[in-house]
């Protein structure tokens, strides 16, 4: 049988199931007593024999025991002495091994692994009520029953130890669970089915200790006065007057009305005599001895907790005030004492006195306190930016903030143990303590040994030698990119050379014959797949770095190099020996480079990595494209050029000469040259645009006519070559023919050093019913050939004459070149003209034209009675009052603008002179000139001008 320690007699069950209907009672009808107090004397329990049962710790006396104080009613109601992962921990520590098995009753479950069902209950005035939830364990219904009804989740514990000796039971029947406390289970008749069940027992038991001290119903133990509380059921066994200090006493009264007698208090845990009844002792022993007093003493640290309390600030620093009392603490982690402040506790034990905030604190209860894998703390809080680390016996514990803790076990110093012994004969002999290590990279342990360390993180604990330790501590050491390790350190056999390597979380560390040197992970991703240390790359021979964004790192076979956020690239092949290598045979433009002026160069830039070296005569460059040799003179224009770094980029091929030519081909374009002169980068320029510029003929052009001229110019450089039937150009806009037609208009332009600039797009011949020609798009704008004549359009003309449907449309193909007044500009067309003021859009004035001129003249002659002849060829008016035209003849004007074709007579011309012409405030006509009685009249965009025939015009402005 279980020893569970001496319990008082069942026939106490008698007066409890009694109790219980009164409770019951209350609660169906409210607040009608069932039984009036006074009519229930003191004792009335049944004389039932009692049954003695050894067990428990021996105890030879039970100092402290009060018959009229066995416990303080705040620590009877005080819920918030246990969590629920600390209550679970508590039974854990209490049955190691469960024996498991059935028997007649079904399965039988220890009570750390019971679970159940619970129910809903509704709130009341005694408890707030329960929502019933499937699977719940016995720690969880304890502690939800205590937050509920307001009893201390410790009182319930020890209820269940006294009443069937639950808590440490290695095979308990189920029926101990369905009358786990008694609640409504008499001796001499079945259990109240309301109350079977450990769901209900609990809850039950809880709210009649609420309803107990309410003493609303139950008044015959009232605190405050004196009772005579029997020894015993048989009455012959005596009484003793017991003066009742408190409510919490007196419900353990109404649930089990016995005290001790002396017999029971010398016995401790054990048997007394004939007369000894143990229900209230047995609580108070299993109390004391799990939890500790049963009364509130003063909670003011002492001894060791005092001493740290005050380092920490006292009152007035982190922990501040004690929120409860000392805890004597036993568990097969070791024993010690722990109190409770406002910010935190502070745990004593054999490793040592130290405190714990909150974070910590809500991290360690989750994890099961002291009494779950964590154990004891066995250091103080370290921060590190704002990172702090707590280590414990079996982890540790890091916060950030006010963020609450993450757990981390086997992260402990004997962990560091470990790992030292099986690699003793690297690490030597120990050179440091453990340290505990704050970081952003996580927490965890670390300790230095005469050969290397040890690191112990949540990514396990492993042991790094000095050579892999030199280029960890060059990196930052896990405070840097590489983080924790998170693999042992490995030895590596290979013909490419041996040595060690480790990982960790943000690289590796190699350490060979060439020194030892860490990558990042994503040098690490393009170096795996060419091959690790077993491939043509081979072991690095120099630490990576960054310029900017750009990063490299250079191997034994090449270099891989990465722009951050995007994939590494490893080059195999770009070695100081293929540059020494290029130096001495790519000599046909440079006849040898000399000697070497700079040791050789390791690159990064976002254009790619790569080496470079400088020599007396030139450069060499290896990159992903190759390694080639790079002349003096063409070194001046890509140095200018922003070298590598520059939109050029790496040289894509050698450097050659063809006839008065010499060039290079790069990413971003060429660098070419005469010999003899200054080389100029052509951005864009490909090695086959040089080619093509190099060909004899071109096509329908003909034959070359001229060399290659390499052009330098603010429009951009280039090259061009003249042909019979027209010229090829070649710049960053690509390489475009123009014939003969185009060229005479783009040389009247300016060229490509006008504003026209670079061709952009190939010559396209035009057919349509406004007539056929040629057309070509320069940088700035177009030029046109037909009939009328070849023309340039700049790209503010080119606007409107587009929206105007272009060659196809009402304005056809231009008929003059542009020409600007100022900043007024215009383009005549055969069906109109396009004029636009510099910084403003032009506006495309179709009619506009010489026949609608001479239409006019000849139809407006109401007032002028004919025009007569011309005087001047028609004008193509520039003006920032808009464009059109205007003719001059013997007896007045003609003017053609966006607002219409209209004659002037002489009289209305002489004051439209005086008042600055079109030029002027007036602007453009806009209406026929007409008289009217004694009056003529004629409307312009700025007033009006009138007269009396005979005499001179009046101008009105506005």
């Amino acid at each position: 049988m279980h020893n569970r320690g001496n319990r008082d007699a069942r026939g106490a069950g008698t007066v409890r199931w009694l109790l219980t209907l009164l409770a019951v009672l209350g609660l169906v009808v409210g607040t009608a007593a069932p039984v009036s107090a006074a009519s229930v004397p003191p004792v009335t329990a049944s004389t039932t024999a009692v049954i003695g049962m050894p067990g428990g710790p021996a105890k030879t006396s039970l100092a402290g025991f009060n018959a009229g104080n066995i416990i303080s009613d705040a620590v009877f109601t005080n819920n918030a002495t246990m969590t629920e992962a600390q209550i679970q921990a508590f039974f854990n520590s209490k049955v190691k091994t469960c024996r498991g098995g059935s028997d007649k009753y079904g399965p039988i479950i220890c009570l750390k692994d019971f679970r159940i069902n619970s129910v809903t209950m509704p709130a009341d005035s005694y408890c707030k009520g329960y929502t019933g939830a499937k699977n719940e364990s016995a720690a969880r219904i304890i502690y939800r029953v205590a937050q509920s009804c307001g009893i201390n989740p410790q009182v319930l514990i020890v209820m269940l130890q006294k009443e069937q000796g639950l808590v440490n039971h290695t095979w308990p029947s189920k029926w101990r669970y369905d009358i786990a406390l008694g609640q409504g289970c008499p001796d001499t008749a079945p259990c109240d089915p309301k109350f079977v069940g450990f769901f209900h027992q609990i809850y039950g038991a809880a709210r009649q200790m609420q309803l107990y001290m309410e003493g609303k119903y139950f008044t015959w133990y009232a605190p405050g006065k004196t009772w005579n509380i029997q020894y015993h059921p048989n009455k012959s066994c005596g009484t003793a007057p017991v003066r009742v200090a408190n409510k919490a006493t007196s419900a353990l009264y109404y649930y089990t009305p016995y005290q001790p007698n002396a017999a029971a208090m010398r016995a401790g845990h054990g048997t007394g005599d004939s007369c000894s009844s143990y229900g209230n002792r047995n609580f108070y022993n299993y109390f004391t001895d799990w939890f500790g007093s049963t009364q509130v003493p003063s909670m003011t640290p002492t001894g060791a907790i005092a001493t740290e309390w005050k380092r920490m600030g006292g009152a007035s620093g982190a922990l501040g005030n004690p929120a409860a009392v000392v805890q004597v603490v036993t568990d097969p982690n070791g024993d010690g004492r722990a109190q409770k402040f406002a910010g935190g506790w502070i745990h004593s034990s054999a490793a040592g006195t130290y405190s714990s905030l909150t974070p910590v604190m809500t991290a360690y209860s989750a994890a099961g306190w002291l009494r779950g894998d964590l154990g004891w703390p066995v250091g103080r809080e370290i921060c590190t930016s704002g990172i702090c680390t707590q280590p414990f016996a079996g982890g540790i514990i890091s916060y950030k903030g006010k963020s609450t803790g993450v757990t981390t076990l086997g992260v402990s110093s004997s962990a560091i143990d470990r790992e030292y012994q099986a690699r003793k004969s690297v690490l030597g002999k120990a050179a440091a303590a453990v340290t505990v290590v704050s970081d952003p990279n996580g927490s965890g342990l670390a300790r230095a040994y005469a050969g290397g360390w040890v690191h112990s993180s949540d990514e396990g604990t492993f042991s790094s030698s000095s050579r892999i330790m030199s280029a960890y501590s060059a990196a930052g050491w896990l405070r840097g990119f590489l983080g924790w390790p998170v693999a042992a350190e490995q030895s590596v056999s290979d013909p490419n050379g041996n040595g060690v390597a480790q990982q960790f979380e943000g690289g590796w560390i190699h350490s060979s014959a060439k020194g030892s040197f860490s990558s990042s992970s994503a040098v690490m991703e393009a170096y795996s797949k060419a091959g690790w240390v077993r491939g043509e790359l081979g072991w690095p021979v120099a630490a990576e770095f960054c310029t900017g964004n750009a990063c490299v790192q250079q191997f034994s076979g090449g270099v891989v190099g990465y722009v951050k956020g995007k994939p590494a690239v490893a080059v195999v092949g770009a070695t100081p020996s293929a540059i020494a290598a290029a130096a001495k045979a790519q000599v046909s433009v440079t006849k040898g480079l000399g000697s070497a002026q700079a040791a050789v160069q390791v690159v990064a830039d976002p254009n790619g990595s790569g080496l470079a070296r400088k020599f007396s005569k030139g450069w060499v460059h290896s990159s992903d494209r190759g390694t080639f040799v790079s002349s003096t003179t063409v070194m001046t224009a890509y140095s200018k050029a922003g070298w590598l770094r520059g939109k050029l980029g790496w040289p894509t091929s050698e450097e050659t000469c063809s006839g008065t030519v010499c060039a290079q081909s790069f990413e971003g374009g060429t660098i070419s040259y005469t010999p003899g002169k200054q080389a100029v980068t052509l951005q864009g320029v490909s090695t086959d645009d040089v080619k093509t510029m190099r060909a004899g003929s071109a096509g329908a052009l003909g034959k070359a006519v001229r060399a290659v001229q390499v052009v330098s110019d603010r429009n951009g450089n280039g090259l061009a070559r003249a042909y019979a039937g027209g010229w090829v150009h070649s710049s960053d806009e690509g390489t475009f023919s123009s014939s003969s037609r185009i060229m005479s208009a783009y040389s009247a332009a300016g060229w490509l050093r006008g504003f026209l600039g670079w061709p952009v797009a190939a010559e396209q011949s035009v057919s349509d019913p406004n007539g056929n020609g040629v057309a070509q798009q320069f940088e700035g704008g177009w030029i046109h050939s037909s009939a009328k004549g070849s023309f340039s359009s700049s790209s503010a003309v080119m606007e409107a004459y587009s929206k105007a449907g272009w060659v196809r449309g009402e304005l056809g193909w231009p008929v003059a070149a542009e020409f600007c007044t100022g900043n007024a500009c215009v383009q005549q067309f055969s069906g109109g003209v396009v004029g636009y003021v510099k910084g403003k859009p032009a506006v495309a004035v179709v009619g506009a034209t010489p026949s609608a001129i001479a239409a006019a003249a000849k139809a407006q002659v109401s007032v002028t009675k004919g025009l007569g002849s011309a005087q001047a060829a028609v004008q193509v008016v520039a003006d920032p009052n808009g464009s059109g035209l205007a003719r001059k003849f013997s007896k007045g004007w003609v003017h053609s603008s966006d607002r219409g074709t209209f004659v002037s007579s002489t009289t209305v011309m002489t004051a439209y002179s005086k008042a600055g012409w079109l030029r002027g405030k007036l602007g453009w006509p806009t209406s026929e000139e007409t008289c009217s009685g004694t009056v003529c009249a004629q409307s312009f965009e700025g007033g009006t001008i009138s007269y009396t025939p005979g005499k001179q015009a009046v101008t009105r402005f506005g």
